[in-house]
């Protein structure tokens, strides 16, 4: 009997094949498959011919070490805009606290493009009547979530991904949010991801479009530590439907690390997210031992007097333990 090999270099008895492109997943778990189109809930949904329909069934389904592939809609070709996954019932997805180490991977032939998860390739959007909670409840902690795009659908409140951490276990801590996109939140309390209470958060090479808040970091009873946002590009299309990209609130300011990111378009002007502040990046507390070394376009770092961050045509201010200056080249901060 031959080897099937399934995205990420995973062979069907369980061995990723290292090579090429391909990445190891781990040694440990199942892989279990999701195909809106052609799945059945009744099926094992361990493998791509036997896939679940539903996503939340996979991961109700899944424990620690399993990997989620989710694969990408049938398109079809009359329609102007992408095929998008929702929720089987009324309540958007969910893992739960005890699925730690769960990977949720978009699997198409666009899923290995950086920046845009694909171009929405695998596209998720929430419920029409789940307007008060997150699409995307993360409670698990070390969990990664690769190659797929979000969309409100009616959610007002909660974020497009929520690590809903807290002050007493680890909850979300170690979640790692690689290669997606964001479009269109625009949530007056909450980012489109939203963490809360979590340390060890890292956001690599995801694409933020016109959201109102793009990345919401706050430390509610605890100080949070150690996050890290790298190679993202946040992209104002509308000033006035941007208030903050990167909002760090309460006590999460301490050693946030924020490389190689892109800020694009316009300067954020809208003042009714949460932070009631324009700005690219707005600390609403103080914060030390933080990073930032970026691209932006302009007066674009906002912060309390407290925080201490702000760029006024690029002035060099002092931050706590780090000082911001103008950068050689045009447009740009470096901390140090």
């Amino acid at each position: 009997m031959g080897i099937t090999n399934y995205p990420h270099g995973l062979a069907s008895n369980g061995v990723p094949l290292l090579g090429g492109q391909a990445r190891f997943d781990g040694w440990w778990g199942k892989s279990r498959f999701v195909d809106y189109d052609h799945g059945s809930d009744s099926k094992t949904g361990l493998s791509p011919e036997l896939a679940y329909k539903n996503l939340q069934t996979a991961i109700t389904a899944s424990s620690i070490n399993d990997v989620i592939y989710v694969r990408n809609r049938d398109q079809d070709i009359t329609s102007t805009d992408p095929e998008y996954i929702i929720p089987a019932s009324t309540t958007n997805w969910s893992i739960a606290e005890a699925q730690t180490h769960l990977s949720i991977i978009g699997a198409s032939n666009m899923s290995h493009i950086p920046f845009q998860a694909g171009s929405l390739a695998v596209y998720l959007r929430g419920h029409g009547t789940a307007n008060t909670t997150a699409v995307m409840d993360v409670r698990g902690a070390f969990t990664l979530i690769e190659n797929l795009a979000f969309h409100r659908g009616a959610s007002t409140a909660g974020g497009l991904i929520a690590l809903t951490g807290n002050s007493t276990s680890l909850r979300a801590l170690g979640t790692t949010i690689s290669n997606c996109l964001f479009r269109l939140y625009s949530s007056t309390t909450h980012g489109a991801i939203y963490s809360l209470d979590n340390w060890f958060i890292n956001i690599f090479g995801c694409d933020f479009h016109d959201c109102l808040v793009g990345i919401h970091f706050y430390g509610s009873s605890s100080t949070v530590r150690r996050e890290r946002i790298a190679s993202c590009i946040f992209r104002n299309q509308t000033a006035a439907s941007v208030c903050n990209n990167i909002y760090l609130a309460g006590s999460s300011g301490q050693d946030v690390t924020i490389s190689d990111c892109d800020f694009l378009g316009e300067v954020p002007t809208a003042t009714t997210g949460p932070s009631g502040v324009a700005g690219c990046i707005y600390a609403g507390s103080a914060i030390q031992g933080t990073v930032i070394r970026c691209n932006y376009s302009d007066d674009s770092i906002e912060g309390t007097a407290a925080a201490a961050i702000t760029a006024n045509g690029l002035t060099q201010v002092a931050c706590n333990q780090a000082k911001w200056g103008a950068d050689t080249g045009p447009g740009g901060l470096e901390g140090s």
